[in-house]
């Protein structure tokens, strides 16, 4: 069921609020709302506003210059307003202290509706993960790695960014400064440069092998891993290994990787 978002400038009462989450609830998700007061009313309309905002921004940012990138563009638009319901219903039934159960209690539509908007396969709630679950219902630029393995969940579908999720701002704040005015290819090459081994070699009988998510080698999910040392190895390496990499993506690595690097020590974190 659709209906009007809460904007930060209405003024909703709690009974509005109420009414509305009974609106929205579908069976087997009980609202949690009785009793509530009128500052966890504003919490919630302010929490809205903050992933609606957020949304907005990501969808901004998706890249429509390339014309292949149109169709999914046109998804998302298409899929803003039923996806922001969706949100919204789950900022006033308080879904996401429960996400695998607020995803279960979606009807056909909507769970049609996370999966435009997060490009996924078909989804089936109860062979989620929490983790899983909950990154369908938050816009992708606040996707959240509960278990802290350096791997971000969404749906079934598993993905890895960098820097990591969990990273503090300054990590985030140093990587879009070392980024402006990169193209999204380009940002891409400058992400494979932090890729996870995800194989090993098996020391009974020599080969290489797959290794999975739990084994891989993701040493960037420690609590305050040192990013400023990792960049100073990495250049130290490329200069060991010049001659073997082509000259082009030589220069574009340590142009990246010394941007990286002065704006990781600008914000302390050497």
């Amino acid at each position: 069921m659709n209906f009007e978002p809460i904007l930060p400038s209405q003024s909703t009462s709690v009974a509005s609020l109420n009414h509305r989450a009974s609106e929205v609830c579908s069976p087997g998700f009980e609202p949690q709302l009785q009793g509530a007061e009128t500052e966890k009313t504003a919490a919630q309309a302010e929490r809205f506003s903050e992933l609606e905002n957020s949304f907005y921004e990501w969808r901004d940012g998706l890249d429509t210059t390339h014309p292949l990138n149109l169709p999914r563009y046109q998804q998302v638009v298409g899929s803003t307003e039923d996806f922001l319901s969706i949100v919204e219903k789950a900022v006033v039934v308080d879904g996401y202290s429960d996400p695998l159960a607020f995803v279960q209690s979606l009807s056909r539509g909507e769970l049609a509706t996370l999966k435009a908007i997060h490009s996924t396969g078909d989804l089936d709630p109860s062979t989620m993960t929490k983790e899983g679950a909950l990154n369908l219902i938050l816009p992708a630029s606040e996707r959240q790695d509960i278990d802290n393995d350096g791997f971000v969940e969404r749906g079934h579908g598993v993905g890895w960014s960098f820097p990591p999720v969990n990273a503090s701002q300054s990590v985030h704040d140093a990587w879009e400064q070392a980024t402006e005015g990169m193209s999204e290819s380009e940002k891409m090459l400058a992400q494979g440069m932090f890729l996870p081994s995800m194989i090993r070699l098996d020391e009974v009988n020599g080969q290489v092998v797959r290794v999975e998510r739990s084994e891989a080698n993701n040493p960037y999910a420690r609590p305050n891993f040192p990013f400023g040392s990792l960049i100073d190895q990495r250049l130290e390496n490329m200069e060991a290994f010049k001659f073997d990499m082509k000259p082009e993506q030589y220069e574009f690595q340590k142009d990246f990787l010394t941007r990286f690097g002065e704006a990781l020590s600008f914000a302390g974190l050497n």
